[in-house]
């Protein structure tokens, strides 16, 4: 007599050659797909990963705006001298009217 739940286990299992044929095919290709990537980075019209390469030589000019409302002023530009600059100035400004404030008490 069968355990039921061994037969169920079993039914549900592929066999070994079946696992070996599919591991067969896997590295067949992956061959062919490594055989691709050479010929398309060793091919004579694009280079491999072109899109990523740019021909330009150009500095970081640039600065990335932490919102619209502070484009083209001196604390817009986020992660810059300028902004640090700015917002060390307007640091020390509000520093001075508490100051004031508190030697009016």
């Amino acid at each position: 007599m069968n355990n039921p739940i061994t037969s169920w286990i079993k039914s549900g299992m592929e066999p070994y050659g079946a696992r070996e044929r599919g591991m067969v095919d896997r590295v067949a290709e992956t061959s062919i797909n490594a055989q691709k990537l050479v010929d398309e980075r060793m091919g004579p019209v694009k280079a491999s990963n072109q899109w990523r390469k740019t021909s330009k030589s150009r500095d970081f000019d640039h600065f990335y705006l932490g919102h619209s409302a502070f484009k083209g002023k001196d604390e817009g530009c986020s992660n810059s001298f300028k902004a640090v600059r700015y917002y060390e100035n307007e640091g020390a400004k509000y520093r001075d009217e508490l100051l004031k404030e508190v030697a009016q008490q």
